[in-house]
């Protein structure tokens, strides 16, 4: 989960909670929009996660939001398909500009996904060359 910020470059960090490692972490999101800088925090909740099909979870502590990540098979051998989906509510010092965001937030996501399949590739490309030596 440390690795997160590699390709979501808005989240400056991902601190796995050392008394509860495989169900919480805090998440420090910070961005500059509308001219100004901006940072929020949260500790998720991981939920039971469905193997090789999902993960999930849900703030515990901080800024409101939930959200999945679903893994999918795709036709082409050894390739899968993945979709995010976040649920956020607006922090009150943001809520002005409400329907503004959802664009730029969407964008942002998108780009994040976008990183994230080349990070995968680049790591599933390096596992394969280090199990042939």
């Amino acid at each position: 989960m440390e690795k997160i910020p590699l390709w979501m470059p808005w989240i400056r960090s991902v601190n796995v909670i050392e008394e509860e490692p495989k169900r919480k972490s805090q998440w420090l999101l910070s961005t500059n929009q509308f001219g100004r800088d901006w940072e929020f925090s949260w500790v998720a909740t991981n939920l039971t996660p469905v193997k090789y099909q999902k993960i999930h979870w849900t703030a515990s502590e901080g800024l409101v939001n939930t959200g999945a990540v679903r893994f999918f098979k795709r036709p082409e051998k050894n390739k899968c398909g993945v979709s995010l989906t976040i649920s956020y509510e607006i922090p009150a010092a943001l809520a002005p500009m409400g329907e503004a965001l959802v664009p730029i937030v969407e964008g942002i996501l998108q780009a994040d996904m976008d990183r994230f399949a080349v990070y995968a590739e680049d790591y599933a490309k390096q596992f394969q060359k280090s199990k042939k030596k």
